[in-house]
């Protein structure tokens, strides 16, 4: 569950275009994020550095590709990767993807892979009330001797208003935003969590920290923004 956190807050964040195609996305060549991230008692359990290392305008926005490396509590490198990131219209884009648990992506590593995705979307303007685009993602390992899958969906995505968030890079007025999440693993035998999650996003900077919750509603991890250089 640590780790699943870590990744998703990993994968939650901020960018743009020139033409300020997403107002709480906005990004250019260079842009970076620090994230730290805590079990319930506060603890660190790693953290996650992300930099944009490519970003080309588009006619409708942006795509942008991203550098994110995660670190250890000890901060021992454990996972380094490129994502892929785009804006259009207005709506920033989230490959769902990213939320497949580190340690699953490694499991898939040696096989071919097909993927079935429905991308997140977060709109240019929000407002209290406002529900929002549901994803999920289905990674299929082909060849595999044993049957591997692993189903993420996020669902039941609603704006809950506005709060005034500080971390370690400041103190931002943000959206709150609630969801709720399924993992489904069939690897040998099946698994399945569930969880729920609180993410506030802010105008330029993106996701400032997000807060995970088991099924019987108690915290079980939580990440902040340390800093953010644009």
């Amino acid at each position: 569950m640590k780790t699943l956190c870590l990744t998703c807050a990993a994968l939650l964040w901020a960018y743009c275009t020139v033409a300020q195609c997403n107002d709480y996305y906005v990004i250019s060549n260079g842009s970076a994020w620090s994230y730290e991230s805590f079990d319930a008692k506060g603890k660190s359990v790693g953290k996650n550095e992300q930099k944009v290392t490519a970003y080309e305008p588009t006619p409708n926005g942006y795509k942008a590709t991203l550098r994110s490396i995660m670190y250890s509590d000890k901060g021992k490198k454990l996972m380094e990767a490129d994502l892929e990131v785009r804006c259009e219209n207005g709506t920033f884009i989230m490959d769902m993807r990213r939320f497949i648990p580190q340690e699953q992506q490694k499991m898939f590593e040696s096989y071919e892979l097909k993927v079935e995705s429905d991308n997140l979307e977060i709109p240019s303007r929000l407002a209290a009330g406002q529900t929002l685009k549901n994803g999920s993602v289905t990674l299929t390992a082909v060849g595999s001797p044993i049957p591997m899958k692993i189903t993420v969906t996020i669902t039941d995505r609603r704006v809950e208003g506005q709060e005034s968030v500080t971390t370690p890079a400041g103190t931002f007025t943000c959206w709150k935003i609630s969801s709720k999440s399924s993992t489904q693993m069939q690897m040998g035998m099946n698994m399945n969590m569930s969880f729920s999650s609180v993410e506030w996003i802010t105008e330029k900077t993106g996701l400032v920290r997000s807060e995970s919750y088991d099924r019987n509603g108690r915290l079980s991890a939580y990440t902040v923004l340390v800093s953010r250089q644009q």
